[in-house]
């Protein structure tokens, strides 16, 4: 009876370690299930889901820092440059004529500054120039200059292909992975920038730049949204009005911004706010509008890609907004990136301000987080590749840093 006894309870516990054993082996092949594989980070999905994780981790400084987007001073990275840029956490830089000598000393700035770790992550950086040929040429001694949109517009629209491809190989070399250009205004009072008094015309010329742009490996730019070729004056130094109906803008103005939002993946460029007033619509200049970029670009012509303003230095809407005060008001409209070209006071001022914003709640967390992710799909996107991408999400995995 004993032996008997004896043998069931030997059995029972055989038993249950063999019943633990494949538990655990289970326990292994799930959690080896559940991690995505290397291709996962060449899919869409699993690129907003990255985006979305990084998001999470990030802190609240750095969140802001994505969103900012700065000019510097010199041509080479300073003590006193890397000191604001690192305070801010900065997402993008923008280098002018005043930071640009020679082709050698821009590759070195460029890449100079694309080394700083500006976050935990170490997410790159946007690096852009306007470049769109014609009087807004950046380094004409040294880098390729096209014609002005007025003068491509008098020929091909194969024309504006060829030469917005040159020029973004040329940027490319230089260092930089975004261009604000094309210029998609209709008319001509901007001085050559557009490329025609008429909307089907600027949107012919117009989509062939941005796709030679797109074939050249940079990220392109729209602007000055929702159109600024109706101004009679410059909103760099003075306020801009354009008086026309809202149907006129809707039918007319937006004609080539509603083309490529329609055409392109939304991750491939950027859609630039102008300063103008259209009374039509908003009191408020459209970079600051939430009926222009909420109501009109995301909602009706459905655009869910990244937004910036335009230089918040300009005098269109720099007079009666404090550098406390623009930030704040443009991201509570709709801007996912604030341009601030010139001055690092005016950009810590901005960048302090937002920051405080969200941690009283005049902004709100949820629209920083949309904003971000945004901003973090494009350069996982078309900055990082998928080892990039893959040693991104081993970093999160790995720490504990988390969003306050």
């Amino acid at each position: 009876m004993k032996k008997k006894i004896l043998l069931c309870s030997i059995l029972c516990l055989l038993f249950l370690i063999a019943g633990c054993s494949a538990a655990e082996k289970n326990t292994g092949k799930n959690e080896t299930a559940t991690q995505p594989a290397a291709e996962n980070w060449n899919t869409e999905k699993g690129i907003r889901e990255l985006s979305a994780a990084l998001t999470e981790k990030m802190s609240l400084e750095e969140k802001i820092g994505q969103m900012m987007f700065v000019g510097i001073h010199g041509t080479t990275l300073t003590g006193e440059t890397k000191s604001v840029l690192s305070s801010m956490h900065v997402g993008g830089v923008i280098l002018f004529d005043r930071n640009m000598e020679k082709r050698e000393q821009v590759q070195a700035l460029n890449a100079s500054v694309q080394s700083l770790k500006l976050n935990y992550f170490s997410i790159p950086l946007f690096l852009s120039v306007d470049q769109e040929g014609g009087l807004v040429t950046r380094m004409k001694h040294d880098a390729y200059t096209a014609p002005s949109a007025a003068e491509i517009g008098k020929g091909k629209p194969e024309d504006a292909y060829r030469h917005a491809n040159k020029t973004g190989i040329d940027i490319k070399e230089l260092g930089f992975n975004l261009d604000f250009a094309p210029v998609l205004d209709t008319g001509n009072r901007m001085r050559g920038r557009t490329y025609g008094a008429t909307p089907p015309q600027v949107a012919l010329f117009g989509e062939q730049a941005c796709r030679g742009l797109r074939d050249s490996g940079v990220l392109f730019t729209i602007k000055h949204f929702p159109g600024m070729g109706r101004s009679e004056t410059d909103p760099h130094t003075e306020k801009s009005v354009v008086n026309v109906s809202r149907e006129t803008i809707l039918q007319e103005d937006l004609q080539p911004f509603r083309q490529i939002i329609d055409q392109y993946p939304h991750d491939q460029f950027m859609v630039m706010a102008g300063h103008i007033r259209y009374p039509a619509f908003d009191t408020k200049p459209a970079s600051l509008s939430p009926v222009i970029l909420k109501d009109l670009l995301r909602n009706q012509l459905g655009y869910r890609g990244v937004v910036i303003t335009d230089d918040l230095n300009m005098g269109a809407v720099s007079e009666g907004y404090s550098p406390e005060e623009i930030g704040i008001i443009a991201i509570q409209a709709g801007s996912d990136i604030l341009l601030s070209c010139h001055d690092p006071q005016i950009q810590q001022r901005t960048y302090k301000s937002v920051v405080q914003a969200v941690k009283d709640g005049k902004i709100s967390q949820s629209e920083i987080n949309a904003s971000v992710q945004r901003i973090l799909y494009c350069k996982l996107k078309n900055l990082m590749s998928t080892q990039q991408r893959k040693a991104v999400y081993e970093q999160i995995k790995t720490n504990s840093v988390t969003s306050k």
